[in-house]
Parts: C-alpha cells; structure tokens; sequence
C-alpha cells in the first residue's frame, strides 16, 4: 500500500508541469489578452470545485469505495506512511474530470478549470503532507489545517476538508477538538 518516495513526491513535480502545459495551450491558441479572462475565470472556478471535490473525495470515496477505503484505512493506522496515488493515476483523472468534458464548449475554458482543479489538488498534497510530516506550532498558518485534519484521525466520520473546513461547515461534519471548544468557551 505506501509508496516509494520517488512515486510520492512526483506530483509535487508533475502537477506544477501539467499546470504549465494548460496555460501554454490555452494562450498559444488566441494570444494572452483574449484568453485570459476566459482561463483565470475558469481557474479560479477550478480551484474552488476542487475544495468540494476534494471533500466529497474524502468523505464517500476514501470512507466507503472498495477500492479507495483500504488506502485510506492504511493511512489512518500509519499516517506518516507515504500512502497516496502517483503521477500516472492522478494526472489522468484530473485531464478526464476536469478538461475533457468542457474542451467541446470552449478549449481555453477547460484549460483554465483544469488548470484551478490541479492547482488545488497540489494544495491539498502540500497541506496533508505538511499536517503529517512538518512541525507546525500554533500561529502557523497551517496550524488550523492540522488541528482539523487529526480531528478527523481520530473521528473519521468528521473534518474531511484537508484544506478548508468551509464544505464541513456547510455539511455539517466539523468536529472541533475538545482543547478547542474549552478554550472558546473561556473567552467572554
């Protein structure tokens, strides 16, 4: 189930690239300042469908796919573990999601959404490898991402939102940690 450090990492290089070649084929094919309104609306829009995406991800794909759960589940027991999906399985799925099904109505539209969706999809890595892997006292800025994310450790069924807790929020699947809810109960 983990994988070697060299799979692991490689979307930390292979994202950034495929971010570059969509922005290359969006303004190669009409020149910058008439794609550009259509690629950053489309990127900012990618972004943001990723935050729920990624929720919706891990609260039905990894908690209940037969395929995705036992990943998951080997995560939980050993989260320092570099457990995750390579280069070749997740460029793949973000071109399919995210390019092929707008690339018919407007080719720049759908390299800028999938553009947004892989720019937030290296965010999540980089913050759920930051939770797991680097020291984050509070003040950090990625204190709450941690604090939130080994809420949901320990309370699997709560705090899917690695990134942003705003769809637990909405969903209504934030647990906020014992320590947290005294102290703002303490504060007048």
């Amino acid at each position: 189930m983990p994988i070697n450090k060299f799979l692991y990492f490689s979307d930390f290089f292979a994202i950034p690239v495929m971010i570059v070649v969509f922005v290359w084929l969006a303004f190669r094919s009409a020149g910058f300042a008439a794609a550009a309104p259509d690629f950053f609306i489309s990127g900012v829009i990618g972004a943001l469908a990723w935050t729920l995406a990624e929720y919706f991800i891990h609260r039905y794909a990894y908690h209940h796919a037969p395929l995705l759960s036992p990943l998951h589940d080997a995560h939980h027991k050993k989260p320092n573990e570099f457990i995750g999906a390579p280069s070749f399985v997740s460029i793949p799925i973000l071109v399919a999601a995210g390019y092929l099904p707008l690339y018919p109505f407007d080719p720049i539209a759908a390299c800028g959404f999938v553009a947004g969706l892989s720019l937030g999809y290296e965010g999540y890595m980089f913050v759920h490898h930051a939770t797991h892997h680097f020291k984050i006292e509070p003040g950090d800025w990625l204190y709450q991402a941690r604090v939130r994310h080994m809420a949901h450790h320990y309370a699997d069924a709560t705090n899917f939102g690695v990134v942003t807790g705003f769809w637990d929020r909405v969903f209504r699947t934030v647990r906020v940690p014992r320590r947290e809810r005294a102290s703002r109960r303490a504060v007048p």
